[in-house]
């Protein structure tokens, strides 16, 4: 009896120990903790359409209306070619290799296009010469040549040199936000990403921290830490929020930049994973991609092990895409007939539109059909 009262008070402890570890998560996260249950989530089954184009960007791409805009390092010369989905066609290369005026070592995908003085642009960085690029689409085309509206330094932001841009949003008028991360992993660093907003050229009007800076020796962070940390990010057309879709934790995080506030939306139930304790890894991957309208939010959702990534392996089936409205509601999760691994909306024609890694097909659904 005494040895059952010694194991079972053990047990208790542990148990306890672990919730508490747990809930480190809400001493660190700056806002709430929703939990969500989706098991009374409505589940639609739906069918995609194929269209005849050849994957330039092997799945890194951005669509609006008939453009195609593809991303691709191995791309000889430049980084983006744009293809008409109409015409099938390719319209040209644009934003050149290299380390001359305006050329570029490297550069990321598009992530956003927006809408100013009639033209469509984007804003990219320039990671290693720290600089930030408006490239103006429109004029691009017309022009056949690569047109840059605007071109500004990391020092407006006031970054130091262990910081570095990740993200870039146009949010409205001249003003964008950017979020911001370490470059480097440092010795007594803490690796949390925020979010900084400004208006051109170099007045900063806000900072939006999504966790709480640790105080002491309460939490050291190392590379695992920094992992669980990813998120894949996108802001709503209107500039009013902005959310995250987290690689390792089975969360969504929605920004608020008119209020300053975040709410963290957790599905319940799911996994016992912390991001500040490092027993609390279940080596699960849950969301990969996301895209954003004024109404919805659509993230391609796992929630499975990690997959082979090696050389010549196959892309998981990843055909589940939870639907949220900007309230952190899932209204749908989406199940498609094909892989669904990143996606890109197309706001003109509501098209989710992804790429076939293995075949390179094209393939979208029509959102007006739910």
């Amino acid at each position: 009896m005494k040895t059952f009262k010694v194991i079972t008070f053990l047990v208790l402890v542990f148990i306890f120990s672990a919730c508490d570890d747990r809930n480190k998560d809400a001493d660190y996260f700056n806002g709430k903790i929703v939990y969500i249950n989706k098991d009374s989530v409505k589940v639609r089954d739906v069918t995609s359409k194929t269209i005849g184009v050849e994957n330039y960007g092997y799945g890194m791409f951005s669509v609006y209306d008939s453009l195609i805009v593809f991303w691709n390092p191995r791309f000889a010369d430049q980084f983006f070619c744009l293809y008409n989905v109409d015409t099938e066609e390719e319209i040209g290369y644009f934003c050149n290799k290299g380390r001359g005026h305006n050329e570029f070592f490297s550069i990321g995908p598009v992530f956003q296009f927006f809408k100013m003085d009639n033209d469509l642009k984007t804003p990219i960085c320039d990671f290693n010469e720290r600089k930030i690029y408006f490239w103006n689409i429109s004029q691009s085309v017309l022009e056949k040549t690569t047109m840059y509206d605007t071109v500004i330094s990391y020092d407006a932001l006031n970054l130091g040199k262990n910081l570095t841009v990740d993200n870039l949003f146009y949010q409205s008028d001249d003003t964008f936000l950017a979020k911001i991360k370490l470059r480097y992993l440092i010795e007594g660093d803490t690796p949390l990403p925020y979010y900084k907003e400004w208006r051109l050229p170099c007045e900063t009007i806000n900072d939006y921290h999504v966790y709480k800076k640790p105080e002491g020796d309460d939490i050291h962070f190392d590379e695992t830490q920094k992992e669980r940390v990813y998120s894949f990010d996108a802001i709503k057309p209107d500039g009013s929020k902005i959310v995250q879709a987290m690689r390792k934790v089975p969360q969504i995080n929605i920004i608020d930049t008119r209020t300053g506030e975040t709410v963290f939306y957790r599905l319940a139930n799911v996994s016992r994973v912390s991001l500040f304790d490092s027993r609390w890894d279940d080596g699960y991957i849950y969301y990969n991609s996301i895209q954003v309208d004024n109404d919805y939010i659509y993230a391609t959702y796992w929630g499975d092990k990690e997959w082979d990534a090696s050389f010549g392996s196959k892309c998981p089936f990843m055909h589940i895409i939870h639907v949220f409205n900007w309230n952190g509601e899932m209204i749908y999760e989406l199940k498609t007939d094909r892989v669904f691994f990143r996606i890109a909306l197309d706001p003109v024609r509501n098209r989710l539109y992804t790429a076939d890694l293995d075949t390179d097909e094209m393939y979208y659904i029509d959102l007006n059909e739910l």
